[in-house]
């Protein structure tokens, strides 16, 4: 298959070390760990932007948030840039975003779908047995249970009317889930297995809070393990379906999530000083570093790890390039697809960062605006408001 399918699925606040073929011995995730087994694991994966929104308008665009328009959460995509979806739409395939959408509020007219063919999502709701979608323009359709669940019911329907009449048209499906992005505690309680007092916490949270931090990461990891159950739902479909050899497989993360690593919290922590009530938007290591899983059956070696730094900028390009597609110009992000595919080629030599608005309008400076840089030892970071730095760290 020269342009090969692309299901990309994303999860919301999941941390690199949060899995456990990443070497995490508590977290149960064993069918993305088969996945990881099937394939290439990006072992430097860093999320340019660390929030939500500005995440989504890097991987729509290739370009940075100061380049892209997406600074802060709430921003819509401008459409005098190329776009990722339309990119693919007007190579011929098919394309469906399944989940939260986070650019943008529904109805999801064809004039705000900027070229997916199908939507099946809403803006943002971390309420997750209390969510509705659009399917286009149609809705509100409320979810019973627990969202992921109706989510990947939603994306596995996807691929069964593709495979019913495929036409001569690969797809492009994205699909992406809110948890583990707080509130922490609402997944299905068959995933409360986790004992506090066995997870173990890294040097970097405070003693005081010990207790705290083991009850929510021990919340997390049981959000992480049904999401683990629904990405094996979507691979048995693909199995099921006859997909797997002609269709890449992605799974990663916007960004991650502290978890009281540094002393910070959430938004909602109103004790705390406002610079530290931020589960994300750092440069530290836990907000930075997510998840990366590709396979592709044929292309991509299985078993494979890459040490190559790549930015959330880099996979428009990346994507493209494994789709058969050129790059349109104007994208700021580099092709990585020769280190998913095993081949020789360019390494970039360090990953620009930035955080450039308070993650909601209402938080004022919040943890502060900064720029930084990460390479293969170092993080250097400077802030604008809410002064710490500068920042150099050996991370």
């Amino acid at each position: 298959m020269s342009h090969p399918n692309l299901l990309f699925v994303f999860d919301d606040q999941h941390r690199y070390s949060a899995l456990g073929a990443n070497g995490n011995p508590v977290v149960r995730t064993p069918h993305l760990d088969r996945l990881a087994g099937e394939g290439v694991v990006l072992d430097q994966m860093l999320s340019s932007c660390p929030i939500c929104s500005p995440y989504r308008g890097q991987l729509m665009t290739g370009r940075y948030s100061h380049a892209n328009g997406i600074m802060d959460n709430e921003y819509l995509l401008r459409e005098d840039q190329a776009l990722f979806p339309q990119t693919l739409s007007d190579a011929g395939y098919r394309t469906g975003y399944v989940g939260k959408w986070h650019l943008g509020y529904p109805p999801y007219t064809q004039d705000k779908r900027y070229g997916f063919d199908y939507m099946a999502a809403y803006n943002c709701n971390h309420d997750y047995y209390n969510v509705e979608y659009y399917e286009n323009e149609v809705g509100p359709i409320q979810i019973d249970g627990w969202a992921p669940t109706r989510e990947t019911d939603l994306a596995i329907g996807y691929l069964e009317r593709h495979a019913a009449d495929p036409g001569d048209q690969p797809f492009c499906l994205m699909l992406s889930w809110g948890p583990p992005h707080w509130p922490y505690d609402q997944y299905p309680r068959k995933h409360k297995r986790y004992n506090p007092a066995e997870v173990d916490l890294p040097p970097n949270v405070p003693k005081a809070f010990a207790a705290y931090a083991r009850e929510e990461i021990a919340d997390y990891y049981g959000n992480i393990s049904g999401l683990d159950d629904e990405m094996g739902r979507l691979l048995t479909a693909v199995d099921r379906l006859g997909l797997r050899n002609d269709t890449v497989v992605i799974f990663t993360s916007d960004h991650g999530d502290h978890l009281s690593s540094h002393g910070f919290g959430k938004p909602m922590d109103r004790w705390m000083h406002h610079s530290f009530r931020a589960s994300k938007a750092t440069p530290y290591e836990e907000s930075v570093h997510v998840p990366f899983i590709a396979r592709w059956p044929g292309h991509i070696a299985p078993g494979t790890r890459s040490d190559a730094l790549v930015s959330s900028v880099d996979l428009m390009p990346t994507l493209l390039t494994l789709c058969g597609l050129s790059v349109p110009s104007g994208v700021q992000g580099n092709s990585m697809a020769h280190h998913l595919l095993g081949q020789d080629g360019p390494r970039n030599d360090s990953v620009y960062m930035q955080i450039l608005g308070p993650g909601w309008p209402h938080r004022g400076k919040w943890v502060g605006f900064w720029r930084g840089v990460r390479d293969e030892r170092w993080t250097y970071a400077r802030w604008r408001g809410n002064e710490r730095g500068p920042f150099l760290f050996d991370r």
